[in-house]
């Protein structure tokens, strides 16, 4: 099922159970762990300060289940000022299969850059979320600044890629849990999808 702006409320309650249940984090451990094969197997790194690596934040780094358990769990229209409202408390929790694998990649010598659909000022919010859970040492963190108000979330984040390419950097992988993260040019090396049923993007 596709094409919807909300999930259809047939739904809701299936996306509750599962993104609330054991099965969502034995999904999501089990993308990562090609991750992890990947990075031992796959990976010569040039060495040279240029590699890098990907990271979405929501629901990649941090979780929005909190907010989304008292908002209807994707069946209501996103409310941006009652999300953003919500992210200015800095009290999203971390996803701990992403940020065991975020201290891999980091201790690799790989570049981390977090590309986030966030809006600039939510900056100092965002950063004391990050590092209060654990998440520390990032090269780069991008937001949305005016310039990319109302571009489409897959050209902002594209834009944000060609960015990096241009300053020389090797982009080895994504990690993300919407398309749009990963759809566009430049592309990675490697994209892997984590599992969130409350969007279909």
């Amino acid at each position: 099922m596709g094409g919807f702006d909300v999930v259809p409320q047939e739904c809701v309650q299936y996306i509750q159970k599962y993104m609330t249940s054991s099965q969502y984090k034995a999904d999501s451990e089990k993308a990562l762990e090609e991750v992890t094969f990947y990075l031992s197997s796959c990976c010569t790194l040039e060495g040279d300060g240029k590699d890098a690596w990907i990271f979405d934040v929501d629901d990649t780094l941090l979780s929005t289940i909190p907010y989304f358990k008292t908002h209807g769990f994707g069946g209501e229209k996103i409310n941006a000022t009652s999300m953003e409202a919500w992210m200015r408390e800095s009290k999203a929790p971390a996803l701990g299969h992403t940020l065991k694998l975020f201290h891999e990649i980091k201790n690799r010598g790989l570049k981390i850059f977090l590309i986030s659909s966030r809006r600039e000022n939510l900056r100092s919010s965002s950063v004391d979320n990050l590092i209060k859970v654990g998440y520390h040492g990032w090269t780069g963190l991008i937001l949305r600044g005016l310039e990319d108000e109302f571009m489409e979330v897959q050209k902002y984040k594209s834009k944000a890629r060609h960015r990096l390419v241009d300053e020389g950097y090797l982009i080895w992988g994504i990690i993300g849990d919407q398309w749009s993260s990963f759809e566009g040019l430049p592309i990675a090396k490697r994209t892997f999808k984590l599992p969130n049923s409350m969007y279909y993007n």
